[in-house]
C-alpha cells in the first residue's frame, strides 16, 4: 500500500515549525498513553519478552518457533519506529507507562492462548496500520505499510497455528473454550465508544474512525475467519469490559 496525501488538510514533517501544537499534543498522548509499541517504555519490552518466552517454550515444531522469532523481531522495530517518531515530536519516549490494554495482561499459558493472541490482538495492530495511512503528520503515514504489513502476517500466523490446532476434536474444543477469552479482549482495545478523544483524533485526521467504528469494521472481517475454523463466534456484547 502506498502512502497517500492527506484529505483532511495540511500535512507536517518532522520538525515542521508550522504544525499546530494541539496536533503534537495528540499525536505525543496516542504515542506515550495510548499505543503500545515503545520501546523507550520498559513495560513493552516485558510484554515483548512475555510474548517471546511463550513462542519458544510452547511452539510444537521449529518452523513455529521461526515464525514467533521472526514476530518478536518485527515487533521489536515497531517499538524503535515508534520511539524515532516520538523523538522527531520533541517527546522523551523513555518514560516507564502503564500498559492500559487489559489483553496484554491475560496469561499465555499454552500454544492455544498464544495463537489466539496473534490471530486477534495482533489483528487489533493491523488496523493501526490502516488508520495511520494518509495520515497529515508524514512520519505516521510512511511506517503505516510496514505495519499493515507486519501486523496481517502476524495474525494471518495465528489463525495458521489455529487451524492446525482444530485438526483434532480435543483441539478444536480447547479453542472453542479460549476465544469466549480473547475475543472481548480484542473488542475492548478500540476503547470506548464515547471515548472523548475518538472524535479528537478523527478531526485532526490522526485516525480516520471512531472507536466503534473501528469496532465494528473489525468485528466484520474476523468473524469469517473465525468462523473458517469451524468455531462459534461469541456474542460481542459478551464478558465486555468497555462499550
Amino acid at each position: 500500500m502506498q502512502t497517500q496525501p492527506s484529505a483532511t488538510g495540511p500535512s507536517y514533517k518532522r520538525g515542521d515549525p508550522n504544525m499546530p501544537q494541539d496536533f503534537r499534543d495528540m499525536l505525543v498522548k496516542l504515542l506515550l498513553d495510548e499505543h503500545l509499541e515503545n520501546n523507550g517504555n520498559t513495560e513493552y519490552r516485558k510484554i515483548l519478552a512475555n510474548i517471546a518466552f511463550a513462542g519458544l517454550r510452547f511452539a510444537p515444531h521449529s518452523r513455529a518457533m521461526e515464525i514467533e522469532a521472526e514476530i518478536v523481531r518485527q515487533e521489536v522495530q515497531h517499538g524503535k519506529i515508534c520511539a524515532d517518531i516520538l523523538e522527531g515530536l520533541g517527546a522523551d519516549p523513555n518514560q516507564t507507562k502503564p500498559i492500559k490494554q487489559y489483553a496484554f495482561h491475560i496469561p499465555l499459558e499454552d500454544w492455544i492462548d498464544l495463537a489466539w493472541f496473534h490471530a486477534l490482538i495482533d489483528r487489533v495492530g493491523l488496523y493501526v496500520g490502516v488508520e495511520w495511512t494518509g495520515s497529515p503528520y508524514e512520519p505516521l503515514a510512511e511506517v503505516s505499510a510496514k505495519l499493515e504489513q507486519d501486523e496481517t502476517f502476524h495474525t494471518k500466523s495465528g489463525f495458521r497455528h489455529l487451524s492446525e490446532i482444530c485438526a483434532t476434536p480435543e483441539g478444536k474444543a480447547a479453542a472453542q473454550e479460549r476465544l469466549h477469552k480473547w475475543w472481548p479482549a480484542a473488542l475492548d482495545m478500540f476503547g470506548r465508544s464515547g471515548s472523548k478523544n475518538s472524535p479528537v483524533y478523527v478531526k485532526w485526521g490522526i485516525k480516520q474512525h471512531s472507536n466503534e467504528a473501528l469496532r465494528q469494521k473489525y468485528i466484520a472481517e474476523a468473524m469469517p475467519e473465525i468462523e473458517r475454523l469451524g468455531l462459534e463466534v461469541p456474542d460481542p456484547l459478551a464478558n465486555r469490559r468497555f462499550f
